[in-house]
């Protein structure tokens, strides 16, 4: 197996699922409008916001915003709603960040609709005025425990992957630990025959090593960066 074949391998199931979430958009509202049972409003979030599978995000990727739950929402104001069956799986994310020209309430610009595809929770956003889909998706991968394994984000055609990577065999001693990979198969000046760590690499790579208290609670991180091939001590933060 070549150096890079993991990620561009993802990075082909996303150009497929793409490709299979086109002209897909009445048959994701009509499951989702059958199957709803809840609805939670939110500020205006970054990636997945609330409905995101991942607690460790908002660690990894500067400015991003996980977004919280609101009852109310004011004229002009970004947001989100966030739809859910009746197991609490979401569902739906409707983005209403375009604001009318009187400034009246925001209206809904896309829509994230989450489907099961190849035996993984993919999304695909659509345009509510064209009903065209966008080039970004993620999947969510999940052992037989429903713990999170892997969280991905790409874009289709891209050759791009954002890969948070779990591993639990720690647990018992209160530790999990995320790979997390920064990808771009198509990166100017790089080469995929050059390994991760070194200078001309596709990819940059980080090991986050998360302490969890007995509630199941994220207590402290202790970062590793890849560098020459071997991980290197970052920081650690207490939480």
């Amino acid at each position: 197996m070549g150096l890079y074949d993991h990620w561009d391998a993802l990075a082909v199931e996303c150009d497929e699922f793409h490709g299979y979430a086109q002209g897909r958009l009445d048959e994701f509202r009509a499951y989702t409008e059958e199957n709803v049972c809840s609805r939670v409003m939110s500020t205006y979030s970054s990636g997945l916001g609330i409905a995101s599978p991942s607690r460790l995000t908002k660690y990894i990727i500067r400015k991003f915003k996980p977004g919280r739950a609101i009852k109310n929402v004011k004229p002009g104001q970004l947001h989100e709603m966030i739809l859910y069956d009746k197991d609490g799986r979401p569902l739906a994310i409707e983005s209403y960040d375009r604001i009318p020209p009187d400034g009246g309430m925001t209206q809904r610009s896309e829509t994230t609709y989450f489907t099961v595809y190849g035996g993984s929770v993919w999304t695909a956003v659509f345009s509510e005025n064209h009903g065209w889909i966008d080039d970004r998706h993620y999947k969510i991968v999940c052992d037989d425990m429903h713990r999170l394994t892997g969280f991905y984000q790409m874009n289709a055609h891209m050759q791009q992957v954002y890969a948070e990577e779990y591993d639990y065999s720690e647990i018992g001693d209160g530790i999990v630990t995320c790979l997390f990979t920064d990808y771009n198969g198509k990166a100017v000046n790089t080469s995929k025959d050059i390994p991760v760590g070194f200078a001309g690499s596709p990819a940059i790579q980080w090991r986050y090593v998360i302490d969890v208290d007995d509630k199941g609670k994220y207590a402290a991180l202790t970062t590793y960066r890849n560098t020459q091939g071997e991980f290197v001590f970052n920081e650690h933060v207490e939480l």
